[in-house]
Parts: structure tokens; C-alpha cells; sequence
């Protein structure tokens, strides 16, 4: 009778229990769950970010798409700001009221941000004015003033205005849709999918052109028609035929254009051309805005010719030679420009005083213009097949020419020329040419010379030489007395900013272009590479190498070359600024000033706080850090007052600990007791796979019960961050947060660990011990050593250890944190063998060499 009165009580209480037990795990996976959206948040908002500054500082604005990124980076941010405070249940209220002071003033400033320039749909070349090279492209600017010195022949032709493209783009906001079906397909390496490009593609060619427009161009073009020529529809970009970047082949062009009908379609095909594969790609790797839109169009009569072909008015090889370069085949120039026939090669003295070596090759078709539009290619008489192209008064006539174009346009140019049947020279097109500048003599040696690593993603542009300074750590950052180096990373750090002005370059073996350290580094105008690899392994201090950062290259710089680029550094660093110059517009410079420096370098010292942040930069990298606390402090509550949700892992090592699994972290169905072989979570089993490492001397068993909670939180006097209590982890499939107690210290781990690099991520904190503050603080300066060498950034701070991984492919990830779960064993009686100094190194290099248990320093430890 008694046991039948009191089951029904006791099921009640269990059932109360499971209750309790299942709304605390749901509360957690609801923590999780807004922690991932405030991590997806922290990512758009920095390639907001990345994007607006390149925008700003552009020299073309479009203010209606800069508009629409600012706006979206605003509401990212306030949503960002929104999930911290939710995460820390409302203590950041501070924050969020700082997020919309920035926003205040930001939409001030772009209610006065300048408009679009109105200019009409078509300008004939001879309308183009000095002043509109950024209305109108590099190509038809420079092809206009040609044209107006009188003292070259020039195709009659329009341009038609970067912003009348863009309002082809701004229908039915054709663009915005663009980037965002771009930026859905963008693999690990950033470049959107082939899928994504012909979505693109064919979004462009449904897009009607208005009436008006198509009438304006039919205008312009009806003069060249009703003489019975086509027209070539080109790109003229204004990031394009510049000294920084030629965009060589990048665009599409249209050649014997002669329908209206064509010319619509032409029209598309040179904007669909900036958004194809190799354009996007070109741009990322030389380090501009993969998606800004820049381009104007150029439409030049078709001229019946002889032959076409390329000038070099110097040998881009030999600049300081005194030759020319020039190619020459029959027909029209596209088979010299693709280099898909063989070319006649001429090398004429600049001083007009010898038409110079040549090289007659056998040359079997040409390319000439269709009556009905377009071209076809024919093959060449035997009579033509060997014979020169270029008769020798046409070469010295094109060498006078060359050297005028020169005088006119400012340097050395590279030049698309043309020969009509009557022997005259026609220029199509003139842009700076970029030389190598060495002698003939120097030559062999230069061109031999190989790139010591693999080629890199161009973050930010620049060729800089400078001796090479490998950074792993904090500690790495100081003593740098003679600028300029080549800090060579692991990672990317943002760290490193505190050093930028000493910084000639920057190397990273992970990290992207659209990472903190990209930004502030193209804000500098300091050159850095990512994804060198092995770059932190073949290369080391003291190295003296050459940073090619329009090509992505690193090679071995000569002792002439350092010295130059030091003098040079020291006479850029006299007037230099603390960054790069800002927008030239006033209201861009203050919007940027707003949205792009980072001032929060440093996470764990005084000045990280809400009052510094002074910008949407330093906002995005503040609520970043302190999210990752807030997860920390979730993990805490939930083995306070919920242990019924936890499960303990079976342990083969003397190492305790209990898992919370917030989805996808365990398989379905698992009892209480789990063996690691039913955990999914892939952070944790790679960390596992470190702990179970065999010859790992874990010692006695240790580790605290779930049960035997100590103090709630031991911190670190300069960070927020708790540090300790029970072994517990927190996971999902590619998540993973564990927090341990170990004897007298404590650990803490935080990564992501799935498929996307770029959010990808290491978090790694130690602290204390049972021995002296000296022996501690040995213990953590031989842990720095060993995760320093294992590409980890560390902070030490006393007997504090701080080491971060930022990026990553997630096998990388995986083997750092076997890394890790091999320190969690070796580290755990480490300091009481601590007792002299010497013992630091070689106590790393023995864990390095897999001598876990310091076998070969038994005598020395013993002694």
C-alpha cells in the first residue's frame, strides 16, 4: 500500500526531471542555433566590408549599389549585435545602442553621398574629353586623345558611358541579382561555380534593352553602316588597360558588328563578358572587388586592313634596352592578339637609327571581316605564307609613332596597330605597358629566376622586396628595427596591424582576401598573399625575398633589390600616413572612415571594450570575440543545472569527459555511457584522436567527475574569458567546445571544423598549475613553442596561453586539434619537470619528434 501511495509521487519528480532536462537542452540548442547565425553574420559582414572599402575608394562610384551594401551591412551588424546580447541574455545592451549610433551617422552620410553623373547614352570619340577617362574607360580615353593630337590615325567611333551600363543593370535590380547568384556559387577557393556563371549569363541576355537606348546607339552607329562597315564593340573599363592592371583578354570583344540586331547582342555579351569565369577569377587573384562593375563600352569603325598586330614601344622582357617589340600577321589583329597563329617578330631600335633584328615565321590564314557581319578566316597564298609582314619604312614609320604615343600618353605603351591596303599605320588601341626593369646583360640570370612557393591569392596588390620575419606569436611582432619585412604567417592575424608600418609585405599560408588582416592591409597599401603554402616552412627568418603581388609570386630578391625597396620604404614612410590615402570624395571618406579601420587589434587587453569601437569594423571583430564567451558561459550553466542531459564518454585514457550534444554530435539512440566510436562530432573525434595517441604519458588517472563542481570561473585579469571547471564538450557535427579541468590547470578549446574554410576556426586557452609561478609560466612558453611550430598564433601572457587557428581547409583543422589533444595528456604534470629554463626548447623538440614521454631527456629530468 505504501509503495503503490508513493510511485505515483516519484514518477511525477522524474517526470518534472525530464522536463527540466529537456528544456534546458532545447534552451541550449536554441543558444547554438543563434550563436551559428551571429557566426554567419560576423562572415558576411566582413566581405560587406571588404567589398565597400574597395567601393569607396573607387575612383567610380555607384552610388546606388554602395547604397544597397551599406544598408544590407547595417542590418547584418544589427542583427549581429541582436544574437550577442540574446547569447548573454541581455548584457549587451551598450553594444547594440553603439551599433546604432554608427548607423545613425553612416545613413547620414548617405543621404550626401554624390549621384550618379548624367552623360548621355553614346559620346563620339571626339566628344570624349580629357577629364572622362573614368566616364568612359582607359581604352576610349586614350583612343580620343590620340585622336584629337592630329598626329595619328584613329578609327571614328562612340563610347558608351559606365553609367548608362549600369542602368542596364539597375532594371529589375538586374545586378544586385547577379552578385547574389554569384555569391551563392562560390566554392572553398571564393570563385563562384561554372552553374552560377551561365545562370548569370543567361540573366543578362533575358534582360530586354530599353527603346531609348537602343535607338541611341542605332544613331550612333548608323553613320559607320550606311558606309557599308560593321563596328568592333569592346570593353573600356576603368580598372582595365591601366599601368596596375591590363585585363589583357579578359573581356570579350565583338568584331564586324553591322545590324542593329547585332549590336543589342553585342552590347550584352561585353557586359555578360565582365561577369565570366576568367574576369572573376583575374580580378580576385589581383586583388580588386571580384564583383564591382566598372565597365564602359567602346564601339570603333571597322577598317579594311593588310595586316594587324602588337607594339611594344619598349621590350617588355628588356625595358632598359633601347628596342621595341612588335608582332605583325595578315588580316585582322585577333589572331596576334590570342596568339593563336604564328606571328612575324620585330625588334627595331627606339632611336629610329635600325629596323633591328626580325623573325619571319610561316604564317597559313588570316582573319578578315564577313559581309554579313562577324569574321571568318581564310587561308594565305603561297606567296604570303613566308614572306614578311611588315615592310622596313612601316617599321621605322611605327617606331616614330610609337615614341610619339609615348611623349603624349605619359610611359612606354603597348599598342594594337593596323596597316590599310594603302599603307597606312592605324592605332586601335594604346595602354601603359608594364616592363621589366633590368638590361640585356641581367637578363639570363632574371628570367631564370623561380618562384619559391606556389602561386597566392592576391589579397592586396603591391611589389615589395624586404627580409623575411616569421610571425607565430605576439612575441613574434616586436623587435623589428630594420622595415621593411616580409611577415610570413600560418595565418592570418590580425594582430599583426600593430606592425603594419613596418611591414613591406604579408604572407599567409590560410586565410582569404575578404579576412581582417586582407582589409587593413589593402587600407595600408601593403602588399599580402594568401594561401602561400608551406610558405612558414620554406622560407625563414633573415630570408631575403621579392613579393610579387599583382602575380601572387614570392621569389629570391638580390642585394641591388633590397637596398632599393629599403631606400624606397624609408621615403613612402617619411610623408606616410598611419593608412592609405582615403576616398577623394569627401562624403566616401567619411563613410569609410565609419565602416573599414580596424582599431581592436588586440582581444585580450584594456583596450578591447564597447567605447572603442569606432566603427563597424571594430564592431563586427568585438561581438566575434565575445559570442565565442557566451557559448562558454551556456556550456557552464548547462552542467550546473542539468547534468541529466549529459552524456560520459567511454575513455580509454585516465582523461574524463562529458558530452551536451546540441545536434548531430552523436548518433541517434546512444545510451548515457557513449564509446568515442559513436560520437560524430568531427572537431572532437580529430581532438580525440590526439588524445589517444599511443605513448601519450597521461600518468595517474585524473580529471574531475561531473559531479565535483569547483569554483564557477577562474579569469584572467586582462580578459573576460572563464577559465576552467568540470571536463565537459559541447557538440554538433562540425562544432565543438570543450572546457577541462586537469589537476591545478585549466583548459578550454573552441572550433568549427566543416566543409566551408573560411569559417573554419581554432580557439585555445591555457592556465595554472599546482608547482611555482616560474615553472608554470616554463610550462606555457614550451606549449607556445610546440603549437607556434605547429602553425598555431599564440599570446602568452604569465602563465596565461592564448593560440588561435583562423581559416582553414577542415583537414588542416583536424590536424591541429589532434595537435591539441596530445598536449591535453603531455601537458598535464609538464610543470613540475619545469625546473630550469633550458629545458623549454627541448622539451618542445622532443614533443615535436613524437618522443611524448622525454625518453631521451630522462637523465636531464632526473638529474
Amino acid at each position: 500500500m505504501l509503495r503503490e501511495w508513493l510511485r505515483h509521487p516519484i514518477a511525477t519528480l522524474r517526470s518534472l526531471q525530464q522536463k527540466n532536462r529537456n528544456t534546458q537542452l532545447a534552451r541550449l540548442k536554441a543558444r547554438y542555433q543563434v550563436f551559428r547565425i551571429l557566426l554567419d553574420d560576423n562572415h558576411k559582414a566582413v566581405e560587406l566590408i571588404t567589398e565597400l572599402g574597395a567601393s569607396l575608394r573607387s575612383p567610380v562610384f555607384w552610388p546606388r549599389v554602395i547604397k544597397g551594401d551599406i544598408n544590407e551591412l547595417l542590418k547584418v551588424t544589427a542583427d549581429l549585435v541582436e544574437k550577442l546580447d540574446h547569447l548573454a541574455d541581455g548584457g549587451y545592451a551598450g553594444l547594440i545602442r553603439r551599433q546604432e549610433q554608427l548607423a545613425a551617422a553612416i545613413r547620414q552620410g548617405l543621404g550626401r553621398l554624390a549621384q550618379e553623373e548624367g552623360l548621355p547614352f553614346c559620346l563620339s570619340l571626339d566628344e570624349v574629353e580629357a577629364t572622362m577617362s573614368r566616364a568612359v574607360g582607359g581604352k576610349a580615353g586614350n583612343l580620343a586623345k590620340l585622336r584629337r593630337s592630329g598626329m595619328f590615325s584613329v578609327p571614328a567611333g562612340f563610347a558608351i558611358p559606365v553609367s548608362v551600363c549600369r542602368l542596364f543593370l539597375d532594371q529589375d535590380n538586374l545586378y544586385l541579382r547577379i552578385v547574389a547568384r554569384l555569391r551563392a556559387g562560390e566554392q572553398n577557393g571564393g570563385e563562384p561555380d561554372q552553374e552560377s556563371v551561365d545562370a548569370v549569363q543567361s540573366m543578362i541576355f533575358a534582360t530586354p534593352l530599353s527603346e531609348e537606348f537602343k535607338a541611341a546607339m542605332m544613331e550612333a552607329a548608323a553613320p559607320f553602316f550606311a558606309r557599308g562597315n560593321g563596328i568592333a564593340v569592346r570593353s573600356s573599363a576603368v580598372s582595365e588597360d591601366t599601368k596596375t592592371h591590363s585585363f589583357a583578354g579578359q573581356y570579350i570583344s565583338i568584331l564586324n558588328v553591322k545590324t542593329s540586331e547585332q549590336l543589342n547582342d553585342a552590347f550584352k555579351q561585353v557586359i555578360a563578358s565582365a561577369f565570366n569565369v576568367r574576369n572573376l577569377a583575374y580580378r580576385r587573384h589581383a586583388g580588386l572587388p571580384p564583383y564591382e562593375f566598372d565597365l564602359a563600352i567602346l564601339c570603333l569603325e571597322m577598317v579594311n586592313v593588310r595586316s594587324a598586330g602588337i607594339l611594344f614601344t619598349r621590350d617588355p622582357n628588356y625595358g632598359a634596352s633601347n628596342r621595341m617589340l612588335i608582332t605583325a600577321v595578315y588580316g585582322l589583329g585577333e589572331l596576334a592578339v590570342g596568339g593563336s597563329e604564328a606571328a612575324d617578330v620585330y625588334h627595331p631600335l627606339r632611336d629610329g637609327s635600325d629596323p633591328g633584328e626580325r623573325d619571319i615565321v610561316r604564317k597559313t590564314r588570316r582573319l578578315v571581316s564577313a559581309g554579313s557581319g562577324g569574321v571568318v578566316e581564310e587561308a594565305l597564298g603561297a606567296d604570303e605564307e613566308n614572306a614578311p609582314v611588315l615592310e622596313e619604312n612601316e617599321v621605322k614609320t611605327m617606331v616614330q609613332l610609337g615614341l610619339a604615343a609615348e611623349e603624349l600618353l605619359g610611359g612606354p605603351q603597348d599598342i594594337e596597330w593596323a596597316v590599310d591596303h594603302q599603307g597606312g599605320i592605324i592605332f586601335l588601341q594604346s595602354r601603359p605597358l608594364r616592363i621589366k626593369s633590368r638590361n640585356l646583360a641581367e637578363g639570363e640570370g632574371q628570367e631564370s629566376r623561380k618562384a619559391l612557393l606556389p602561386q597566392g591569392q592576391v589579397a592586396s596588390s603591391g611589389r615589395v622586396a624586404g627580409i623575411v620575419r616569421i610571425i607565430g606569436n605576439r612575441q613574434g611582432l616586436s623587435g623589428l628595427i630594420e622595415p621593411p619585412y616580409i611577415l610570413v604567417m600560418h595565418q592570418s592575424m590580425v594582430e599583426a596591424v600593430s606592425v603594419m608600418l613596418k611591414a613591406g609585405a604579408i604572407l599567409v599560408e590560410l586565410g582569404n582576401p575578404a579576412d581582417h588582416l586582407s582589409c587593413v592591409a589593402r587600407e595600408y597599401g601593403v602588399p599580402m598573399l594568401t594561401g602561400v603554402q608551406n610558405a612558414t616552412r620554406k622560407l625563414k627568418d633573415g630570408d631575403q625575398v621579392l613579393v610579387d603581388g599583382e602575380r601572387g609570386l614570392v621569389f629570391t630578391a638580390t642585394e641591388q633589390e633590397i637596398i632599393r625597396h629599403r631606400e624606397r620604404y624609408h621615403l613612402q614612410i617619411v610623408g606616410r600616413k598611419e593608412r592609405a590615402s582615403l576616398p577623394e570624395d569627401p562624403v566616401a571618406a567619411d563613410l569609410y572612415e565609419r565602416i573599414v579601420p580596424l582599431n581592436l587589434t588586440d582581444a585580450y587587453g584594456p583596450t578591447f571594450s564597447i567605447a572603442e569601437c569606432r566603427s563597424i569594423h571594430d564592431l563586427v571583430r568585438y561581438a566575434h570575440e565575445k559570442a565565442v564567451l557566451a557559448m562558454f558561459e551556456a556550456g557552464d550553466e548547462a552542467v550546473e543545472q542539468a547534468s541529466g542531459i549529459i552524456f560520459h564518454l567511454d575513455s580509454e585514457v585516465p582523461f574524463f569527459v562529458s558530452l551536451i550534444d546540441l545536434g548531430g554530435g552523436l548518433m541517434r539512440g546512444s545510451e548515457r555511457r557513449v564509446p568515442a566510436s559513436q560520437v560524430l562530432s568531427r572537431p572532437f573525434t580529430a581532438l580525440w584522436d590526439g588524445v589517444t595517441t599511443p605513448g601519450i604519458n597521461w600518468g595517474p588517472a585524473g580529471g574531475v567527475n561531473v559531479g565535483s563542481v569547483v569554483s564557477r570561473f577562474l579569469t584572467d585579469h586582462r580578459s573576460a574569458r572563464p577559465i576552467g571547471l568540470p571536463n565537459y564538450a559541447l557538440v554538433t557535427r562540425d562544432f565543438l567546445n570543450l572546457n577541462a579541468r586537469m589537476d591545478f590547470h585549466f583548459t578550454m578549446v573552441d572550433a568549427i571544423c566543416g566543409v566551408d574554410s573560411r569559417l573554419n576556426y581554432i580557439k585555445f586557452r591555457f592556465k595554472g598549475g599546482g608547482t611555482s609561478i616560474e615553472q608554470r609560466n616554463r610550462r606555457v612558453l614550451c606549449l607556445a613553442d610546440i603549437l607556434t611550430a605547429s602553425g598555431f598564433f599564440c599570446d602568452l601572457r604569465e602563465d596565461l596561453l592564448t593560440a588561435s587557428i583562423q581559416g582553414g581547409a577542415a583537414e588542416i583543422i583536424e590536424e591541429k586539434l589532434k595537435v591539441i589533444g596530445r598536449l591535453l595528456g603531455f601537458s598535464r604534470l609538464l610543470d613540475a619537470v619545469m625546473r630550469k629554463d633550458e629545458l623549454v626548447p627541448r622539451v618542445a623538440r622532443a614533443f615535436l619528434d613524437g618522443d611524448y614521454q622525454l625518453a631521451g631527456l630522462k637523465s636531464e629530468l632526473e638529474g
